[in-house]
């Protein structure tokens, strides 16, 4: 009976040497760089990358906040998204440099990616309204990826066979609606359609 007292233990001390366990493993991810701290993620560790959030989350939410004029709707959601990256790229992380260059890189890639989405609708949606392309809301790190992307617009514009951008030319610049442009060049409206519907789509692959 008197070595069984001795062996057991009280729920309270028990508790005790969980919270003291728990304490120190929290200490240690403390005191942990970022890489390890990543390279403990990659093999499912999710105090580590508790703790490499915690660290992270302000600052980039600052950084991007600062670097886009976005609603704060799209902002969380570009936010999010550089996080999601983060997590279902985890398997491939090497340490090839700070994890923090690695963080903020896959956050400007989010941000590239975003604006050239946009450029790209707002492009197809002027296309199709016959509006400007260039807008100039757009905050300086949109104008430079609206920029490029009007630049590879262009490039592949050039390289159209010459009956698509002709088509292309004479609905967007010209002006002329299918039947027009069918007299004009002797051929079908469905021919027309066919060839502006080819344009398009073509562009849109060159841009996105």
């Amino acid at each position: 009976m008197i070595l069984k007292l001795k062996k057991a233990r009280s729920v309270s001390e028990l508790d005790v040497d969980i919270n003291l366990q728990t304490s120190a493993q929290q200490l240690s991810l403390d005191e942990s760089s970022d890489e390890s701290l990543m390279l403990a993620y990659t093999k499912n560790d999710q105090l580590a990358f508790n703790s490499l959030y915690e660290r992270y989350r302000t600052s980039l939410y600052r950084y991007m906040y600062r670097k886009i004029s976005v609603s704060e709707e799209i902002l969380n959601e570009l936010f999010q998204d550089v996080w999601l990256k983060l997590i279902n790229s985890r398997k491939q992380y090497v340490v090839k440099a700070s994890f923090k260059t690695y963080l903020y890189q896959i956050a400007n890639n989010t941000i590239k990616d975003y604006f050239r989405r946009e450029s790209v609708r707002k492009i197809m949606s002027n296309i199709e309204n016959d509006s400007e392309v260039i807008d100039s809301a757009l905050s300086p790190e949109g104008m430079v990826v609206q920029s490029e992307v009007m630049k590879s617009f262009r490039l592949a514009l050039e390289e159209l066979p010459q009956q698509q951008r002709d088509v292309f030319l004479l609905r967007e610049e010209a002006g002329l609606t299918s039947v027009q442009i069918a007299e004009l060049m002797q051929v079908s409206v469905d021919t027309v359609k066919s060839r502006m519907r080819y344009a398009v789509s073509r562009l849109k692959e060159a841009i996105e």
